[in-house]
Formats: structure tokens, sequence, C-alpha cells
């Protein structure tokens, strides 16, 4: 190209970088949920889930206790929570918010979906961050040995 480079006026900028900025959150929700399907996967059909990161996703595999963590340090916590939710509600396991109620202590929000009773004991635990902290939102998929009775009773608000 040959000339002058176009300029643009500080408010094409602007609009320029809050057209992006949604694109951008896009992502950072849509691999947060592909990575919670993943490690909902690796915890309930034992699906190959090594720990790894990318972007401002990153996934925590153990195999005792069988669970699986994602960790997001970006993005709008609804928009996370609702990545996270419609990953659980992609899964035959019918899972639900827990009857009893956590206490978010310093977080913005902490609760615990767990799958229909049945023969196994799955939890998903979603944190999200208050504004401005890190991280935004963390997803920890685990399988107990017994369902937790939190899950059908209404214990009051518990502490973590």
């Amino acid at each position: 190209m040959n000339g002058p480079l176009p300029r643009f006026a500080p408010g094409v900028l602007t609009l320029l970088a809050l057209v992006a900025a949604p694109a951008a959150r896009a992502d950072t929700a849509f691999e947060a949920r592909t990575a919670v399907q993943a490690c909902l996967a690796a915890v309930i059909d034992g699906a190959p889930v090594e720990d790894m990161a990318i972007g401002a996703v990153a996934v925590h595999r153990e195999h005792n206790p069988n669970l699986c963590r994602v960790t997001v340090s970006a993005g709008a916590p609804e928009e996370l929570r609702a990545a996270v939710n419609a990953a659980a509600a992609s899964r035959a396991e019918g899972f639900a918010p827990a009857r009893t109620a956590w206490d978010p202590g310093a977080l913005a929000s902490r609760e615990t979906l767990c799958n229909r009773p049945g023969r196994r004991a799955l939890n998903l635990v979603v944190e999200t961050a208050r504004p401005g902290a890190s991280p935004v939102l963390t997803a920890t998929v685990i399988e107990g040995h017994e369902r937790d009775q939190r899950c059908d009773l209404d214990m009051g608000p518990q502490r973590p």
C-alpha cells in the first residue's frame, strides 16, 4: 500500500475496541464450556484429560480423588457461569442445584450442582469471584464415594 496510513478518529478506535471485546468474552465462555464438558467426560466417562492451559482457561485433572478443575482468569462471570451450566445441562446425569446453599465467603457466588440420585455421587462446584478478582470462575467436577446429603436436604448455609 502506497501513501499514508488511514487515520481513525478516537471515537472510531473506541468503537472498534467495544466491538472486539464481546468476541473475546464469547471465546472465553466457549473455551470454559468446552473445558467443563471435557472435565465432565473425564470424571464420568474416563475420557483422557490432562493438565493444560489455553488462553484464560486452565484444566487440572486428578485421579485420586476423581476430580477435574477448570479455572478461568478472564471474562464476564455471568457469561462464564451460563457456559458452565450449559455444559452440565448437556449431560444425561441430570445435574441440578443442591438443596443446601453455600456461603460464598469472599467470593461473589459458590454453588453446587448434583447429579440425579443413582449409582454415582457426582458434584459440580461452581465459584465466581467478586468484580476485579481472579480467577473469575472455578468449576470443579468431583466424584465422591457416596452421595452428599446436602444435595437432597436443606441443611442451612454451609461454609467451605
